[in-house]
């Protein structure tokens, strides 16, 4: 089952991303039955989900359905518990809140539902920039200094501006600390220009705001990663190239060619920039870019198939963890078809699948010890 959409601002990347991964889906070894989660994050299904034509952007609402445990395993159900179909692995194509943020994955963990990428409790440690920065940290991985400013220091601008100066210095970034694709984000270049009212925008889109130096002579690295056993596998590693100062969300998903006024060009992933695929980097560097990736996956659990972003200074050749993506658009498939043991598209929608089905157990004993009953038994 594939599960998308939600009451995200990102949307419509779920949407694109799904579509891209039930068309890569191998048919003959996966049954694909879609799942949308509308603005009020009901789940519905339909044949009529697999024509991204039809979505405008939500789609006609086909059959409201809900999920539980039969006695014969996990169903998708009517909302009056008819059984519509059996359910081996639920896959969600979600990003950002209400969806890659961990609330999914938990409800199906509850559930006991096999759910494929990471655990809920490393998505929801992943969707916390600040959080991901202490346990990557912890793990032996370069991370920028920050300051956060959440909504109940609005009023603390007096006191947190010296701090931003005397810690950080300018120039600085300011972006939401729980969104994804660079929702959000901005620039302040020097202490004269207005740093809190970028704070204050911030929080109306999340409960908190991170504000860190800006890399100079920035150059970005992503590479995404699957565990095989004990065994970190790595894709390729990509190398945006960008002419903005900053790579916002509308740059990173739509496509400048995208066509007249209105209509939409699928991004496969960050494919609508240009970028180079296994750049000509030095070994050092490289060797660092994947250490640190095999520290982040560790740290984080070794499970799905998540896109760590890196910054650099290409002069210095430092190099800084920058965030975690536990669902990356498309899952970073063009990275893995690259990858020194390429993995093509359904291979790795079948590996996420196999992953979650074997390590998922449902368990209806009770799981009190018997030295730890309270209540009667009968």
């Amino acid at each position: 089952m594939i599960i998308f959409g939600g009451a995200s601002s990102e949307h419509d990347v779920s949407v694109v991303s799904a579509h891209q991964l039930m068309d890569a889906a191998d048919v003959r070894n996966t049954d694909v039955l879609p799942v949308y989660t509308d603005f009020a994050n009901r789940f519905w299904t339909g044949p009529h989900l697999r024509d991204i034509s039809k979505y405008t952007p939500r789609p006609p609402l086909g059959q409201q359905v809900t999920f539980r445990w039969s006695d014969n395993g996990p169903v998708v159900c009517a909302m009056d518990g008819t059984v519509i179909q059996p359910v081996d692995c639920v896959l969600p194509v979600f990003h950002g809140t209400f969806g890659e943020d961990g609330r999914v994955q938990a409800y199906f963990e509850l559930l006991g539902i096999p759910v494929t990428g990471l655990s809920s409790s490393s998505t929801s440690i992943a969707m916390r920039k600040d959080v991901t920065k202490a346990l990557v940290k912890a793990a032996g991985v370069n991370v920028l200094p920050h300051i956060t400013v959440s909504r109940a220091q609005i009023e603390d601008a007096d006191m947190i501006l010296p701090d931003v100066k005397a810690a950080l210095g300018y120039p600085v970034i300011v972006k939401p600390a729980n969104l994804g694709s660079s929702v959000g984000v901005g620039l302040v270049k020097s202490e004269n220009e207005d740093l809190w009212p970028l704070v204050e925008y911030v929080l109306k889109k999340d409960t908190l705001c991170l504000i860190e130096p800006q890399v100079q002579n920035l150059v970005e690295y992503n590479i995404a990663m699957i565990a095989k056993g004990e065994e970190i596998k790595l894709s390729a590693i990509e190398r945006p190239k960008s002419g903005a100062e900053l790579l916002d969300f509308r740059e990173k998903y739509m496509s400048d060619s995208g066509g007249t006024k209105g209509t939409f060009k699928p991004s496969e992933g960050m494919l609508s920039l240009t970028r180079d695929i296994n750049p000509d980097i030095p070994k050092e560097l490289q060797d660092r870019i994947h250490d640190f990736a095999r520290r982040t996956f560790a740290a984080l659990g070794k499970r799905g198939a998540p896109r760590i972003d890196f910054m650099s200074n290409k002069e210095t050749g430092e190099l800084w963890f920058n965030e975690i993506n536990a669902i990356p658009g498309s899952y970073g498939f063009f990275l893995w078809e690259a990858a020194a043991e390429p993995l093509l598209f359904p291979e790795l929608v079948q590996h996420l699948i196999d992953e979650a089905v074997s390590d998922t157990i449902k368990g209806f004993e009770d799981p009190v010890p018997q030295d730890a009953r309270l209540l009667p038994r009968r």
